[in-house]
This record gives C-alpha cells, sequence and structure tokens, in this order.
C-alpha cells in the first residue's frame, strides 16, 4: 500500500509515503515548477578520449531520456533500491522533463521523504499534481492525502530560518525562499479538491484511495455527508482487503449510518480490520467486548484486542486496558502496570489518560499518592479544556496539594469548570464569591452560580441559593422563594436541608412556629447518621421542646454526634462534663472532648484544654503542654490565649523565659481590647522588659485600660510620680 488511510474519529497527519515499487514496473495509479537534473562531468575518457563535458553529457542524457523515459525511471528505480539517491534524482528528473507521470510522482516521493533533495511537502505536492493531472493514480491518492487537511511547516527548520531572515530583510529573505522553495513551505488544504483527486484515483481501483474516498463522504469533508456513497467505496476497497474500509463499514453499521443499525454485523466487519492489524479496529471490537454490544460480553477477549492496539501504540486502546488492569478484569489487577498505560497514553495527549493518571497518583492507588504528579496531570488535561480536570486542579490549588495554596489560582480553575457545567465546581466558585475568597466578593455573582447549580439538582447549591433569598443576600429578599428552594433540597432527601428546615420551624423563622414538624425533619436527618441533626434533636429534648423518650436522651445525642467528629457537639459534651450540666461532673471527660475539639482547631477548645493542664483539672499538670495549646490557639487570634501565652513567657513556666515574644503577645492581646495585657503592657513598657522603656506609651497602655474599668490600670495613672510595678505578677 502507499498509504494507510486515515480512520474515522482519529487526527490525520501530513502522508508519509510508502516504500517505492521496486519490481521495475509503474504503479498501478503537479508542479509549477520543478528541480534541474543533477550532473556532474564525466572526466576523462577511457583509451585517451576526452571525456563529455557538463554540457555534452546534459545533452546527450537529455535526448536519451527524452526518448526512453521508461527507462530512466527502471534506472532511477535500481539507484533508489541500492540508496543512491542522487542517482535516482538524475535519472527521475530527465524522465519528468519528458513529462513521464511515473518520474514525476517518483520525485515527489523523494521531497516528501528528504531522500537526495530538501524534505519538503510542497514540492512534494508540486510533482504529485504535475503526475495527478496526467492520471497517475498513486499520486492522485497521495495529492488527496495532503490536500486533506493541509500542511503548516511551521516547525521545519527551513520555515524558522525563513521567519528569522525576513525579520532582518524581508527582500532577501523573499528572493532566498522563492530560489530555493518556489512551492513555498505549506500545502494548503482543499477539502473539495482532495475528494476529487480521491476518487480519480478510487475510480482507478486504488483500494486505499476508494477506502479514503468512503471516508471522505462518511464525514462530509468538501461535500454533503452521503452515507450511501462511502459504503459505495468502503465496499469495494473491503473487497480489495483494505483493513480501513473494513473499519469503516463496521462504523457504518455501528452506527445505523445509511444502513439500519447492526451491532453484530459491525463487530463482524470490526474484526476483519481487526484481524489485519487495525488498531482503530482492534479498540473498537473490544469496546464491543466490553459492553455486550453486538457479541456477548467478554472483558478476556476485550483485554485481548485493547492489548493488540496497545502494542501498537495506540493511546485509547492503552487506556482501557489500564481501566481493565485497575480492576483486575479481563487480565490480573496491577496498579503498576496500568500506571505505565496510563503514562503512555497521558504523553500522547490524550485527556482521558491524562485526568485518569492524576487521579491514580491523587489517590495513590498505585503507590503512595503523589500530589505533585497528580497536579501535574491534572494541569495537562485541564489546560486542554477538560472541566473535570479543571475542577480538580481547583480544589488542589485551594488546599496547597502538589502546589501552593493560591486561592486565586483555585478560583480560576473552579471558574473555568463551573463555566462548562461542573455543579461542584459551581458551588464553589459561589462558595468563594460569596466569602471573597481567591476573588472580589460578588454575592449577586454567587447567587447565580448557585442557582446554575441548583437548577442541575445540586441540594448544596438549592440550600445555599435558599439561604440567600431568605436573608436577601445577593438577590432580593423573598422567604417564599427561598423556602421553595430548601423544600427542593429536603425533597431530594439531602441530611442538611432537612435539619435547615426543622431549624426554622423549631425558631419559626418564616414560617409558623411548629416543634412536631422541626422534630420530624430533623429526626429523618438524624436517622441517616448527620451529626449537626444530632445536635439539634439533643436541642430539642434538652429544652423541653420535645418530649424525651428516656432520661439523658439530649445527652446522648449530643454523645453520638459528637463521636461522630462533630465540633458543637464536642464542645457542648466537654462544657457539660465540666460543669456537671446535665450529667454528672467529670473533668476527664471534660478534658477528652476538649482535646478532641482542640485537635480540630477550635480555638476555645483549645484555650481550654491548656488551661486544665495549667490547673491539673482532668489531666497530670503539665506546663509544656499548657503552652503547646496556649501557642495553637493564640495563633489562631484568640486574645485570652495570646495574654496567658505571654505571662507564661515572661515567667519561663513550661517554655524557656522569653521577655520579647511575651511582648509581642502581649501587644496582639492588647490590641484586641483585652485590658488585662493592656495593663501588662504598661507595665513592660515603664519597666523597659522585653521593650525599650517608655513611660509615654506605658501610660498610654494605662489609660486603654482604665477606660475599660481596670481599677490596678487608674490607680497606676493616679500615682505618676510613684515606683510603679513592672513585670508580671
Amino acid at each position: 500500500m502507499i498509504f494507510r488511510s486515515v480512520i474515522p474519529g482519529r487526527g490525520r497527519k501530513p502522508a508519509s509515503p510508502e516504500p517505492m515499487n521496486t519490481d521495475g514496473g509503474r504503479s498501478a495509479q503537479a508542479a509549477p515548477h520543478s528541480p534541474g537534473p543533477v550532473f556532474s562531468d564525466s572526466g576523462p575518457g577511457s583509451a585517451g578520449r576526452p571525456g563529455m563535458t557538463h554540457s555534452k553529457c546534459r545533452g546527450v542524457l537529455g535526448v536519451f531520456a527524452r526518448a526512453h523515459p521508461e527507462a530512466a525511471v527502471e534506472r532511477g528505480r535500481e539507484a533508489y533500491e541500492r540508496g543512491d539517491y542522487a542517482a535516482a534524482l538524475k535519472e527521475w528528473s530527465q524522465a519528468a522533463a519528458s513529462e513521464d507521470p511515473e518520474a514525476s510522482y517518483r520525485l515527489g516521493l523523494l521531497c516528501a521523504r528528504g531522500h537526495g533533495v530538501l524534505a519538503n511537502l510542497a514540492d512534494a505536492a508540486a510533482w504529485y499534481r504535475r503526475a495527478a493531472e496526467e492520471g497517475h493514480a498513486a499520486a492522485q491518492h497521495q495529492l488527496s492525502l495532503l490536500h486533506l487537511d493541509g500542511y503548516r511547516a511551521h516547525a521545519s527548520n527551513f520555515a524558522r530560518w525563513y521567519g528569522s531572515a525576513a525579520k532582518r530583510d524581508p527582500e532577501a529573505a523573499d528572493d532566498n525562499r522563492t530560489l530555493l522553495f518556489p512551492n513555498g513551505f505549506d500545502v494548503p488544504p482543499d477539502p473539495a479538491g482532495a475528494l476529487r483527486w480521491s476518487r480519480s484515483a478510487a475510480e482507478q481501483g486504488i483500494a486505499d484511495a476508494q477506502a479514503n474516498t468512503g471516508l471522505i463522504y462518511a464525514r462530509g469533508i468538501g461535500c454533503e455527508h452521503d452515507y450511501r456513497e462511502a459504503r459505495h467505496w468502503y465496499s469495494l476497497a473491503a473487497a480489495q482487503g483494505s483493513a480501513a474500509a473494513e473499519l469503516g463499514l463496521g462504523i457504518l453499521y455501528a452506527n445505523g449510518h445509511g444502513v439500519e443499525r447492526d451491532l453484530p454485523t459491525a463487530a463482524s466487519w470490526y474484526e476483519k480490520a481487526a484481524e489485519q492489524g487495525n488498531a482503530a479496529a482492534q479498540v473498537a471490537l473490544g469496546l464491543m467486548y466490553l459492553s455486550g454490544q453486538g457479541v456477548d460480553r467478554d472483558a478476556d477477549k476485550a483485554a485481548e484486542w485493547f492489548g493488540k492496539a496497545a502494542e501498537q501504540g495506540n493511546a485509547r486502546a492503552q487506556y482501557n486496558l489500564a481501566l481493565l488492569t485497575l480492576e483486575g478484569e479481563g487480565r490480573p489487577r496491577d496498579e503498576r502496570a496500568a500506571e505505565t498505560l496510563l503514562r503512555q497514553a497521558a504523553r500522547q495527549n490524550l485527556v482521558p489518560a491524562m485526568a485518569r493518571l492524576a487521579q491514580l497518583y491523587e489517590t495513590g492507588e498505585a503507590a503512595l499518592p503523589n500530589p505533585i504528579e497528580a497536579a501535574k496531570w491534572y494541569r495537562a488535561a485541564a489546560e486542554t479544556g477538560n472541566a473535570e480536570a479543571q475542577f480538580s486542579l481547583g480544589r488542589l490549588y485551594a488546599r496547597g496539594d502538589g502546589v501552593p495554596q493560591e486561592l486565586g489560582e483555585a478560583a480560576k480553575w473552579f471558574q473555568k469548570a463551573a463555566e462548562r457545567g461542573i455543579a461542584a465546581a459551581q458551588v464553589n466558585i459561589a462558595a468563594f464569591l460569596l466569602k471573597g475568597t481567591g476573588v472580589a466578593r460578588d454575592a449577586a455573582k454567587a447567587a447565580e452560580w448557585y442557582r446554575q447549580a441548583a437548577e442541575q439538582g445540586a441540594t448544596i447549591a438549592q440550600l445555599r441559593l435558599g439561604y440567600l433569598y431568605l436573608g436577601g443576600e445577593g438577590v432580593a429578599r423573598d422567604p417564599e422563594t427561598g423556602l421553595a428552594w430548601v423544600r427542593r433540597a429536603v425533597e431530594a432527601g439531602d441530611p442538611e436541608a432537612q435539619t435547615a428546615l426543622g431549624v426554622l420551624y423549631a425558631r419559626g423563622e418564616n414560617v409558623g412556629q411548629d416543634f412536631a414538624t422541626a422534630a420530624s425533619l430533623i429526626r429523618q436527618a438524624a436517622d441517616s447518621g448527620y451529626p449537626p441533626a444530632l445536635v439539634q434533636l439533643g436541642h430539642l429534648y434538652s429544652q423541653t421542646h420535645l418530649e424525651s423518650p428516656e432520661e439523658g436522651a439530649a445527652m446522648r445525642c449530643y454523645r453520638t454526634a459528637a463521636e461522630a467528629g462533630n465540633l458543637e457537639a464536642q464542645r457542648l459534651l466537654a462544657w457539660n462534663c465540666l460543669n456537671g450540666h446535665r450529667i454528672a461532673r467529670d473533668t476527664a471527660a471534660a478534658a477528652l472532648w476538649f482535646r478532641k475539639a482542640a485537635e480540630q482547631g477550635d480555638a476555645g477548645a483549645q484555650f481550654q484544654l491548656a488551661a486544665m493542664y495549667c490547673t491539673g483539672t482532668g489531666v497530670v499538670r503539665n506546663l509544656a503542654e499548657a503552652v503547646k495549646w496556649y501557642r495553637r490557639s493564640a495563633e489562631q487570634g484568640d486574645r485570652y490565649a495570646q495574654y496567658n501565652l505571654a505571662v507564661m513567657l515572661l515567667k519561663g513556666q513550661g517554655t524557656t523565659q522569653d521577655a520579647e515574644e511575651a511582648f509581642r503577645w502581649c501587644c496582639l492581646a492588647g490590641e484586641q481590647g483585652l485590658a488585662e495585657a493592656q495593663l501588662q503592657l504598661g507595665d513592660l513598657y515603664h519597666a523597659g522588659h522585653g521593650v525599650a522603656a517608655d513611660v509615654a506609651l506605658a501610660d498610654e497602655w494605662y489609660q486603654k485600660a482604665a477606660e475599660q474599668g481596670d481599677a490596678g490600670a487608674a490607680a497606676k495613672l493616679r500615682r505618676p510620680n510613684e515606683t510603679r510595678a513592672a513585670g508580671a505578677e
């Protein structure tokens, strides 16, 4: 064959000619400018006779070639076969000068391959056209393939040379290009011309041209879709054993294009092509075996056909085989082998493979999680426009997994995914806009994104949109519309919505107060295991709005929610245990629940746990642990923790004494208005402890504390001439 026809559904690349015929005959199958023949002086003749000069040689050979072009073509073939491309070029150039179409065709092949000449598909197309216009079938087919999509030589050295030269001297660059490349670098796309030339070759019986003509009609390239014509040409090519045509017929029958949809017949055509090694047909047949369409479902056969195509480097086959390998279906489960296959497919820019490979690295299915590799492949897929990958990349930026935490980047990718209709991304960008996270705050835009997600059935968006209408945020306040959206989420069985509507009924907000309805809704959510619903149910019991089925029902609700990790329940349970409210006082249990809440990052629980370590309440007294938890709470801005940490640093309790750090924490607490910290700052400035002494600043802080009613600060202000106590008491 001269070319493999381009398979349906796959991209086409500029044609690469087949090996030349070497049987001594012409192929069974245009150039406004053609390169001249190449000669060299023959040198002295034998027996002292003078050798022919360049001009004499050209004259004699030219006359001979014009008289016998077939012989020149044959000599060129022999030279090409032994790798003497210069000699082949010389012979075929002479024959082409006599308008021999076979010679022109072969010169086109030399230009396409860069054998003996500079590789240039534009020159190849010119030679093909010259032969094609003389009726040469193979040249017509090659010309059709070149014009089907066209070819741009943007990556060639010559194109780069011209671009660089044109910047310095455009006129000289154009002159040199015309001299060296009179046909230019590019082949323009010409769908109508591609059909015309392909059909001309097909009518001469070239099987590849017949298959390609069928493809052109099937895809409506340069013509209207004509499946009947497509089937006609596919059938002729298939009769000659063309695998591409067999694949094409399979596609027609699989999709019911121009024929009754017939999956078994499609499978039979796919199998014919697959057995000839056509990778696309092997993939198609594998998919039919995997889905059980047109054939009995057989994962082993699916894996077998995917494997054959994967060995040929087919990306879709590698991807599908990887999925089977991950599932252990049709072949043994092997995460490492699946990773290799996915990587091979991803490197061929198959977007689903990129996305699945990223997911593999994110979850650590094949090995330990690798967020950096996950981010790399999510980005590769996201940049092609894959919405799911855009959403996933946004998640990584939001969390700082595998990439620096950049909320602006997270918002950007959520926005892109949201614009492509991903409901979860719409919810996320709405939340960012509502809070001003990574983007300027815009409640109206947030409401619009929630609306789009809500209309797709995202219950969280329905609930959030309902809240916006109830509160009049980003939209005009409309309780009726707000309740309607909340109820849509409730009807979908969303436990958060059930709890939210139950709380509205319990409070009588925007609805008549109804504890029975509230309890019914909250119980539904609690029965589904939703911890916040258990907390609300506990409130109904503890406030006697709901008859308790047994003693301690409220505490049992709180405990169940706390054990499920609910932060509010853990705090409630901790305080109840500490104060003996509705339960026997149990400081050890209180410390346990405060620790659980503290470990979830709750600043108040961290402060209380630190205080318990200071006093040894419910735990063994441990000042180092106290400092640790005060510091964590202080870092979150808790002013009481900041002050207590400062005191411990001043005294060196549980940590190394550090007056300067103590001063910094005291400043943070004082700036938040804590009178005790303000008094302490006055003392530090007065004594020059941890900071340079400054009586004026000391008085300023005393004044602030005194204004809040601190008697000690007021007394120090009244005694300006007395020595003021310095340091922490």
